[in-house]
């Protein structure tokens, strides 16, 4: 996830890693332009963020929910 090479702070990464598990672990997606927009429209401006700032999805309200 560029923790080393792509020079992205641990933290971000174990922040974006808990956030993709936690997102797939609830949700079904209908397709991947359904999982595009949903990340774009909440990390688009991720750049920017404080490292030390959480990350988290909040999956749509759908009734595709996996529970």
């Amino acid at each position: 996830m560029g923790a080393r090479t792509g020079r992205v702070p641990a933290r971000v990464c174990a922040n974006l890693m808990w956030t993709g598990y936690t997102l797939f672990h609830d949700y079904r997606f209908e397709d991947y332009d359904d999982l595009r927009s949903t990340i774009l429209a909440q990390l688009d401006d991720i750049e920017n963020a404080p490292e030390d700032k959480r990350v988290r999805l909040a999956p749509p309200q759908r009734a595709t929910a996996r529970r």
